[in-house]
């Protein structure tokens, strides 16, 4: 069949982009986003999520001390709201009109535009899913003012980075931005150092050692997170002080409701482990899955000398299984069964998180990474440019039903 407009261009896209399809592009390299519970049911202005952080107490060994100190069960509602995270991908037209005649050509310039707009927001998604919501994705380190490169922080975070991104900074996590915004011209994935066209501190006014910086539109800008509340707002650093409203939950009352923090930076990575898992299961929990960055798993596989036990973990939909895409884990012992330890290039490097990987849920308005077509084409024509394009989006954000069952460590400095 010629292709020779866009709905024939749609169609075609159709067959391409089937759901398998999609679900192998965009959870490929991406384990967080792979391996967590999905539901695509997510309408509605929120999605409930329960949690029961409390037993009646009406219990005693006398029994009117037992009816007079009967309680209700404690439960709260997590309120969760959605988040949404755009990517467009774009064709000029000139390049429809000169590849007339080799219908082909075009559908495939199409589809590998098609292909890097799921491939950024998907990289998108699996950064904030380990994130705290603030949209931060790295930390300037080392920067000498009229420079025009800056190196981060923590040189692994690099992975969140990509030529032609446009940043901006903040002075703290979340606060307001600073004034200005500039683009990425360079990126060296071994050093971590950033390089921009422009002078960032011209560019950016008062750009600074210690400024957070943000893919642009993404900061929640001393407001509203724009960005997914992931592993890191869940399972927070420091205890929440009361009054702090989360999905309007004050979890300040019970760490039931925002799980557990260890400090493993002085132990072996395994042993950090190890030793988060078992608070874990002495609370209740069997946790099943840890996700650490790769220069923590190849030190911990350097430690165990050959002993390391692999697993293969496949990725899942809201539907099934996915047998095409797994990731291979190190599979260690601790208190209530076996934990896949899966290396993470987005996961923060300083971090590592031990979950009961049944009280997650990945909820969305659809699937996770879907084309934007409720006029039923996924090829629109540009109203702004002239070119085609095609939309690309996700709608939802993470919840977890019981955060007292996992665990995020604090790992070895690198």
């Amino acid at each position: 069949m010629a292709i020779t407009n866009t709905t024939n261009f749609d169609a075609a896209l159709k067959q391409i982009y089937s759901a398998s399809n999609v679900a192998n592009t965009t959870l490929t390299r991406r384990p967080l986003l792979a391996l967590l519970p999905k539901r695509t049911d997510f309408g509605g202005r929120n999605m409930p999520i329960v949690n029961v952080f409390g037993d009646p107490q009406g219990r005693s060994a006398v029994f009117s001390t037992a009816q007079g100190n009967a309680s209700q069960v404690k439960v709260d509602d997590f309120l969760l709201t959605r988040v949404s995270n755009y990517s467009i991908a774009q064709v000029g037209s000139e390049a429809a009109e000169a590849s007339k005649g080799d219908s082909m050509a075009f559908l495939s310039a199409l589809k590998a535009s098609i292909d890097g707009a799921m491939n950024a927001l998907s990289n998108s998604l699996e950064t904030e899913l380990f994130r705290s919501g603030t949209g931060a994705i790295g930390k300037v380190g080392t920067y000498v003012g009229g420079a025009k490169t800056f190196i981060l922080t923590e040189s692994e975070s690099v992975a969140n980075f990509d030529v032609n991104m446009v940043l901006v900074s903040s002075a703290t996590d979340g606060s307001a931005t600073r004034t200005g915004s500039a683009t990425i011209t360079a990126v060296d994935r071994s050093t971590g150092t950033i390089t921009s066209g422009s002078v960032w501190d011209s560019a950016i006014t008062s750009f600074a050692p210690n400024d957070f910086v943000y893919a642009e539109g993404d900061a929640a800008n001393a407001g509203t997170n724009v960005a997914i509340s992931g592993l890191e707002a869940w399972l927070p650093a420091t205890a929440p002080t009361g009054g702090e409203s989360f999905f309007g939950v004050d979890r300040s009352v019970d760490s039931r409701l925002y799980g557990q923090y260890y400090d493993a930076s002085a132990l072996d990575v395994q042993d950090g482990l190890i030793d988060g898992a078992s608070l874990s299961a002495r609370v209740g929990g069997s946790p099943d899955l840890a996700f650490i960055n790769h220069v923590q798993m190849r030190t911990m596989i350097k430690s165990l000398t050959g002993s390391q036990q692999y697993n293969q973990v496949n990725a899942v939909t809201h539907k099934q299984v996915v047998a095409d895409v797994g990731f291979r884990s190190v599979n260690i012992t601790a208190d209530n069964g076996q934990i896949d330890v899966v290396a993470a290039a987005k996961c923060p490097a300083e971090s590592g998180f031990i979950i009961e990987k049944k009280t997650w849920i990945l909820a969305s308005l659809g699937e996770p990474v879907k084309f934007l077509n409720l006029d039923g084409n996924k090829i629109l024509r540009s109203a702004t440019a002239d070119s085609l394009e095609a939309r690309l989006a996700f709608r939802g954000n993470l919840a977890c039903k019981a955060p007292i069952y996992n665990v995020r460590l604090l790992m070895p400095a690198v």
